[in-house]
């Protein structure tokens, strides 16, 4: 008996001893490889380095990086590192490859000399660029051990001449609706690129509102309609002239600025060939009808000989186009005109129909 339980129990050290040697041959087997170091970890690769525009100012604009290059996140990010190359209009075949780089400028983010953030957007003022050269940006991110990102892509910007606003804004409103018109710039006789507009609005009405941009794209014509306006209300609008070559523009300041109130202005076609003559009991006045498409009625005008006064004596709707007037003295005699309104909030008022007179 004290056999079989040796047996077993060495059984069972030989058993435990397999699965021992199984368990750390798999947990060897599994073993990952080595972290990277920290200063290899650095912020994603800036993709979007471009050129944004505003009225007299210009700025290079970025992305901030969402998060670092081995995919983690908080994003260790310290300070942006600009760096900058002349090139000869004349030597475009170097424009963007590597050589001639220099370091432009540091931006520590805690403390940035120049440049703002805003929302997820980073923008850096252009430096003022020499005539007949090209200026060729990139932009890395440093963190907070010093190491670098990758290189931006690279942007390429020209001189431009400088551009005044435009002048003499012409606004003529119309029922939701005014159409804008402008005199464009003088530009230098040997200017070879492009001229754009852009066109703001803003209401005064509203205590805090600021110049809103309405051409996302910049129109190329000196003319624009803005839509879907509030009738009655006031705006303002100014202009701004953009000059661009290739990838590189520069937008003006803000014109003059120009004020409206939208509403349907115009009156409705007179009547015509107006009519009157003593009929039984009254004056009959028929006339013929305004074809207006918005047209809400006529109102006929009488005065007599005696008092001088005149006055609205009727409102007709706009599917009629006559009038029985039987508020009338035997012996005097009655003056009568027409005119035809719409159906706009200001009621607006066609010219009158020529007098006529009858005696009753």
């Amino acid at each position: 008996m004290l056999n079989l339980i040796k047996v077993f129990c060495k059984k069972n050290l030989l058993i435990f001893a397999v699965l021992s040697l199984i368990a750390f041959s798999f947990s060897a087997c599994g073993k990952r490889g080595d972290p990277l170091p920290p200063s290899l970890v650095v912020a994603e690769k800036i993709s979007d380095l471009r050129l944004v525009v505003k009225p007299g100012e210009r700025f290079l604009a970025w992305s901030m990086p969402k998060k670092n290059s081995d995919g983690t996140k908080p994003v260790d990010l310290t300070a942006f590192k600009i760096r900058m190359k002349k090139v000869a209009k004349d030597l475009d075949s170097c424009r963007f490859c590597d050589e001639g780089f220099f370091d432009y400028k540091t931006i520590n983010l805690l403390k940035p000399e120049s440049g703002y953030q805003l929302g997820t957007t980073f923008y850096l003022p252009v430096p003022e660029i020499m005539s007949n050269f090209v200026y060729v940006f990139s932009v890395t991110s440093l963190n907070s051990r010093g190491w670098s990102s990758e290189v931006s892509n690279k942007l390429a910007l020209f001189s431009l001449p400088e551009i005044s606003p435009p002048t003499r804004v012409e606004l003529s409103p119309s029922a939701s609706v005014v159409e804008l018109s402008w005199q464009a710039p003088q530009l230098p006789a040997d200017f070879s690129g492009k001229l754009y507009y852009r066109v703001y609005r803003r209401q005064p009405e509203i205590s805090d509102s600021s110049w809103r941009l309405i051409t996302p794209s910049p129109v190329s014509g000196a003319h624009f309609i803005d839509v879907g306006l509030n009738d009655w209300h006031a705006y303002e609008y100014v202009i701004t002239a953009i000059v661009a070559i290739e990838k590189t523009s520069s937008e003006s300041y803000y014109s003059e600025i120009a004020h409206i109130v939208p509403g349907d202005y115009s009156a409705p076609a007179q009547p015509e060939n107006l009519s009157a003559f003593y009929y039984e009991s009254g004056i009959q006045l028929i006339w013929n009808p305004s074809a207006a498409s918005d047209l809400a009625g006529y109102k006929v005008y009488r005065r007599d000989q005696i008092s001088g006064l005149e006055k609205i004596v009727a409102v007709i709707p706009p599917l009629r186009h006559e009038y029985f007037d039987v508020d009338v003295v035997s012996g005097r005699t009655y003056f009568y005109r027409v005119t035809a309104f719409d159906s706009s909030d200001r009621k607006n008022e066609s010219e009158s129909t020529p007098e006529v007179a009858v005696k009753f």
